[in-house]
Protein backbone atom coordinates (compact mmCIF):
# COMPACT_ATOMS: atom_id res chain seq x y z
CA UNK A 1 0.00 0.00 0.00
CA UNK A 2 1.51 3.32 -1.35
CA UNK A 3 0.16 6.47 0.04
CA UNK A 4 -2.18 8.11 -2.78
CA UNK A 5 -0.61 11.73 -2.45
CA UNK A 6 3.08 9.91 -3.11
CA UNK A 7 5.42 7.56 -3.62
CA UNK A 8 7.41 8.21 -0.81
CA UNK A 9 6.06 5.43 1.64
CA UNK A 10 5.24 2.32 1.28
CA UNK A 11 2.99 0.05 3.78
CA UNK A 12 3.32 -3.44 4.16
CA UNK A 13 0.69 -5.31 6.35
CA UNK A 14 1.27 -8.58 7.87
CA UNK A 15 -0.82 -8.20 10.49
CA UNK A 16 -3.91 -10.09 9.21
CA UNK A 17 -1.96 -13.51 9.18
CA UNK A 18 -3.70 -15.24 11.88
CA UNK A 19 -2.89 -18.22 14.00
CA UNK A 20 -0.38 -19.03 16.50
CA UNK A 21 3.24 -17.73 16.77
CA UNK A 22 4.76 -20.25 14.62
CA UNK A 23 1.81 -20.31 12.20
CA UNK A 24 2.36 -16.42 12.20
CA UNK A 25 5.87 -16.62 11.29
CA UNK A 26 5.82 -19.19 9.02
CA UNK A 27 2.97 -17.66 6.69
CA UNK A 28 4.70 -14.23 7.13
CA UNK A 29 8.24 -15.87 5.44
CA UNK A 30 5.91 -17.02 2.96
CA UNK A 31 4.82 -13.78 1.55
CA UNK A 32 7.66 -11.76 2.44
CA UNK A 33 9.06 -10.40 -1.07
CA UNK A 34 12.61 -10.20 -1.80
CA UNK A 35 13.09 -6.05 -2.52
CA UNK A 36 15.55 -4.61 -4.42
CA UNK A 37 16.08 -1.96 -2.23
CA UNK A 38 15.45 -3.30 1.27
CA UNK A 39 15.43 -7.31 0.50
CA UNK A 40 13.55 -9.30 3.21
CA UNK A 41 12.20 -6.24 5.05
CA UNK A 42 15.77 -4.92 6.11
CA UNK A 43 17.50 -8.35 5.95
CA UNK A 44 19.72 -9.49 3.16
CA UNK A 45 18.45 -13.47 3.57
CA UNK A 46 15.12 -14.42 4.49
CA UNK A 47 16.71 -16.96 7.51
CA UNK A 48 17.87 -13.59 9.03
CA UNK A 49 14.10 -12.14 9.42
CA UNK A 50 13.12 -15.54 10.05
CA UNK A 51 15.96 -15.20 13.57
CA UNK A 52 13.99 -11.27 14.03
CA UNK A 53 10.84 -12.86 13.66
CA UNK A 54 11.55 -15.36 16.28
CA UNK A 55 12.89 -12.95 18.43
CA UNK A 56 9.98 -10.16 18.69
CA UNK A 57 7.14 -12.48 17.69
CA UNK A 58 6.15 -15.14 20.51
CA UNK A 59 6.07 -14.31 24.17
CA UNK A 60 8.62 -17.03 25.20
CA UNK A 61 6.80 -17.42 28.73
CA UNK A 62 3.41 -17.63 26.74
CA UNK A 63 0.64 -20.09 26.82
CA UNK A 64 -2.41 -20.42 24.39
CA UNK A 65 -1.55 -17.52 22.17
CA UNK A 66 -3.46 -17.41 19.46
CA UNK A 67 -3.45 -13.89 17.28
CA UNK A 68 -6.80 -12.51 15.58
CA UNK A 69 -7.43 -9.44 13.66
CA UNK A 70 -10.40 -7.66 13.56
CA UNK A 71 -11.75 -5.54 10.63
CA UNK A 72 -11.74 -2.47 12.63
CA UNK A 73 -8.36 -2.54 13.06
CA UNK A 74 -7.82 -1.91 9.34
CA UNK A 75 -9.47 1.47 8.88
CA UNK A 76 -7.53 3.01 11.78
CA UNK A 77 -4.25 1.69 11.17
CA UNK A 78 -4.77 3.18 7.34
CA UNK A 79 -5.94 6.42 8.54
CA UNK A 80 -2.79 6.30 10.98
CA UNK A 81 -0.54 5.90 7.65
CA UNK A 82 -2.30 8.37 6.04
CA UNK A 83 -1.57 11.11 8.83
CA UNK A 84 1.64 10.35 9.34
CA UNK A 85 3.10 9.91 5.60
CA UNK A 86 1.65 13.18 5.20
CA UNK A 87 2.95 14.95 8.28
CA UNK A 88 6.75 13.49 7.59
CA UNK A 89 6.69 12.94 3.99
CA UNK A 90 9.20 16.68 3.37
CA UNK A 91 11.56 14.94 5.51
CA UNK A 92 12.81 11.66 3.66
CA UNK A 93 14.98 11.98 0.47
CA UNK A 94 14.05 8.02 -0.40
CA UNK A 95 11.35 5.65 -0.61
CA UNK A 96 10.53 4.03 3.41
CA UNK A 97 8.90 1.16 4.12
CA UNK A 98 6.87 0.43 6.65
CA UNK A 99 6.29 -3.12 7.89
CA UNK A 100 3.88 -4.23 10.51
CA UNK A 101 3.76 -7.51 11.81
CA UNK A 102 1.93 -8.56 14.88
CA UNK A 103 3.51 -9.82 18.18
CA UNK A 104 2.81 -11.33 21.59
CA UNK A 105 5.91 -10.22 23.44
CA UNK A 106 4.74 -9.44 27.02
CA UNK A 107 6.89 -6.58 27.21
CA UNK A 108 5.59 -4.64 24.57
CA UNK A 109 2.11 -4.88 25.79
CA UNK A 110 3.04 -3.92 29.00
CA UNK A 111 5.45 -1.57 29.37
CA UNK A 112 5.08 0.00 25.68
CA UNK A 113 1.04 -0.34 24.65
CA UNK A 114 1.14 -3.17 22.41
CA UNK A 115 4.07 -1.79 20.40
CA UNK A 116 7.41 -2.28 19.42
CA UNK A 117 9.75 -1.43 16.50
CA UNK A 118 13.28 -0.86 15.16
CA UNK A 119 15.30 0.01 11.84
CA UNK A 120 17.48 -2.74 10.39
CA UNK A 121 17.92 -1.03 7.48
CA UNK A 122 18.06 1.98 5.87
CA UNK A 123 14.40 3.13 5.06
CA UNK A 124 13.45 0.67 6.50
CA UNK A 125 10.75 0.32 9.55
CA UNK A 126 9.40 -2.85 11.03
CA UNK A 127 6.64 -2.47 13.42
CA UNK A 128 5.29 -4.91 15.87
CA UNK A 129 1.73 -5.09 17.38
CA UNK A 130 -0.51 -6.52 19.55
CA UNK A 131 -3.94 -4.35 19.75
CA UNK A 132 -3.98 -3.91 24.01
CA UNK A 133 -5.45 -0.48 25.28
CA UNK A 134 -3.61 3.03 23.58
CA UNK A 135 -2.18 0.68 20.46
CA UNK A 136 -3.04 3.79 18.58
CA UNK A 137 -1.74 6.58 19.55
CA UNK A 138 1.33 4.50 20.18
CA UNK A 139 1.55 2.93 16.49
CA UNK A 140 1.89 6.78 15.36
CA UNK A 141 4.09 7.76 17.52
CA UNK A 142 6.57 5.23 17.51
CA UNK A 143 6.09 4.94 13.28
CA UNK A 144 7.68 8.86 13.52
CA UNK A 145 10.37 8.06 16.06
CA UNK A 146 11.60 4.89 14.06
CA UNK A 147 11.21 7.08 10.85
CA UNK A 148 13.60 9.68 12.55
CA UNK A 149 15.90 6.70 13.15
CA UNK A 150 15.78 5.69 9.56
CA UNK A 151 17.08 8.81 8.17
CA UNK A 152 19.89 8.68 9.80
CA UNK A 153 23.45 7.24 8.56
CA UNK A 154 24.44 6.72 12.12
CA UNK A 155 21.53 4.80 13.66
CA UNK A 156 23.57 1.15 13.34
CA UNK A 157 23.25 -1.48 15.93
CA UNK A 158 27.00 -1.54 16.63
CA UNK A 159 27.19 2.68 17.15
CA UNK A 160 28.54 3.37 20.74
CA UNK A 161 25.88 4.41 23.42
CA UNK A 162 27.11 8.00 23.57
CA UNK A 163 25.45 8.19 19.80
CA UNK A 164 22.38 5.98 20.82
CA UNK A 165 21.77 8.43 23.52
CA UNK A 166 21.84 11.38 20.75
CA UNK A 167 19.64 9.33 18.20
CA UNK A 168 16.76 8.38 20.79
CA UNK A 169 17.29 12.07 21.87
CA UNK A 170 16.46 13.23 18.37
CA UNK A 171 13.72 10.77 17.39
CA UNK A 172 11.76 11.84 20.26
CA UNK A 173 12.39 15.49 20.06
CA UNK A 174 11.37 15.26 16.33
CA UNK A 175 8.44 13.09 17.43
CA UNK A 176 7.71 15.77 19.70
CA UNK A 177 7.72 18.27 16.63
CA UNK A 178 5.42 16.54 14.71
CA UNK A 179 2.72 15.44 17.16
CA UNK A 180 3.15 18.66 19.90
CA UNK A 181 2.08 17.97 23.21
CA UNK A 182 2.32 14.51 22.94
CA UNK A 183 5.95 13.79 25.10
CA UNK A 184 6.12 9.89 25.58
CA UNK A 185 6.48 7.93 28.74
CA UNK A 186 10.08 7.12 28.59
CA UNK A 187 11.33 10.64 27.80
CA UNK A 188 9.83 10.96 32.00
CA UNK A 189 11.56 8.27 33.71
CA UNK A 190 14.30 10.67 35.60
CA UNK A 191 13.85 14.32 36.22
CA UNK A 192 17.04 17.01 34.53
CA UNK A 193 18.93 16.57 37.61
CA UNK A 194 18.97 12.84 37.78
CA UNK A 195 19.80 13.05 33.67
CA UNK A 196 22.62 15.09 34.37
CA UNK A 197 23.99 12.74 36.88
CA UNK A 198 23.67 9.81 35.34
CA UNK A 199 25.39 11.65 31.91
CA UNK A 200 28.35 12.39 34.28
CA UNK A 201 28.38 8.86 35.77
CA UNK A 202 28.67 7.23 32.51
CA UNK A 203 30.52 9.57 30.68
CA UNK A 204 33.47 6.85 30.40
CA UNK A 205 31.78 4.74 28.78
CA UNK A 206 30.02 6.67 25.33
CA UNK A 207 32.59 5.98 23.22
CA UNK A 208 32.16 1.94 23.75
CA UNK A 209 29.68 -0.64 22.37
CA UNK A 210 28.89 -2.21 25.15
CA UNK A 211 25.75 -4.24 24.82
CA UNK A 212 25.29 -4.63 28.90
CA UNK A 213 25.72 -1.39 29.60
CA UNK A 214 23.44 -0.12 26.90
CA UNK A 215 20.46 -2.40 28.24
CA UNK A 216 20.96 -1.03 31.65
CA UNK A 217 21.03 2.48 30.69
CA UNK A 218 18.28 2.04 28.27
CA UNK A 219 16.06 -0.62 29.01
CA UNK A 220 16.39 -0.57 33.34
CA UNK A 221 18.36 -4.27 33.61
CA UNK A 222 20.55 -2.89 36.01
CA UNK A 223 21.11 0.02 38.69
CA UNK A 224 19.24 2.69 36.62
CA UNK A 225 15.33 2.82 35.93
CA UNK A 226 13.53 1.68 32.68
CA UNK A 227 14.00 4.38 29.85
CA UNK A 228 16.46 6.82 31.65
CA UNK A 229 18.78 6.52 28.67
CA UNK A 230 15.91 7.98 26.55
CA UNK A 231 15.14 10.67 29.15
CA UNK A 232 18.89 11.89 29.14
CA UNK A 233 19.44 11.45 25.43
CA UNK A 234 15.90 13.77 25.18
CA UNK A 235 16.72 16.58 27.52
CA UNK A 236 21.04 16.29 26.08
CA UNK A 237 18.97 17.12 22.47
CA UNK A 238 16.48 19.10 23.67
CA UNK A 239 19.56 21.55 25.43
CA UNK A 240 21.13 21.44 21.94
CA UNK A 241 18.02 22.78 19.89
CA UNK A 242 17.50 25.47 22.87
CA UNK A 243 20.51 26.87 21.65
CA UNK A 244 20.18 27.22 17.59
CA UNK A 245 18.23 29.97 16.12
CA UNK A 246 16.92 27.70 14.03
CA UNK A 247 15.86 24.25 13.47
CA UNK A 248 16.31 22.20 10.43
CA UNK A 249 15.15 19.16 10.88
CA UNK A 250 15.90 17.14 7.66
CA UNK A 251 19.20 17.77 8.38
CA UNK A 252 19.77 17.38 11.64
CA UNK A 253 17.85 14.19 11.27
CA UNK A 254 21.29 12.91 9.71
CA UNK A 255 23.93 15.00 12.09
CA UNK A 256 26.97 13.10 13.37
CA UNK A 257 25.51 12.23 16.50
CA UNK A 258 29.18 13.19 17.72
CA UNK A 259 28.69 16.59 16.65
CA UNK A 260 25.93 17.16 19.34
CA UNK A 261 27.86 15.10 21.79
CA UNK A 262 30.86 17.38 21.40
CA UNK A 263 28.72 20.61 22.31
Amino acid sequence: MENKNNKTFKLHNYLELEGEPDEVIRKILEKIPDLDDVGYAGHLEKKWLRMTLERLIPDKEGENQHYLFKEEYREKINEIYEEVSIKCISYADEKVHIFLFPTFDKFAMEKMKGVSGFCPWKNTILIFINFVNGWENQLKETIIHEFAHSQSPFAKHDAPIGDWLVLEGLAENFKDFILPNRQSDWTKAISKEESRNLFIEIKPTLKKNDFDKYSEVFFGTGKYPLWAGYTLGYFLVRWYLDKQETIKWKELLKINPKEILKD
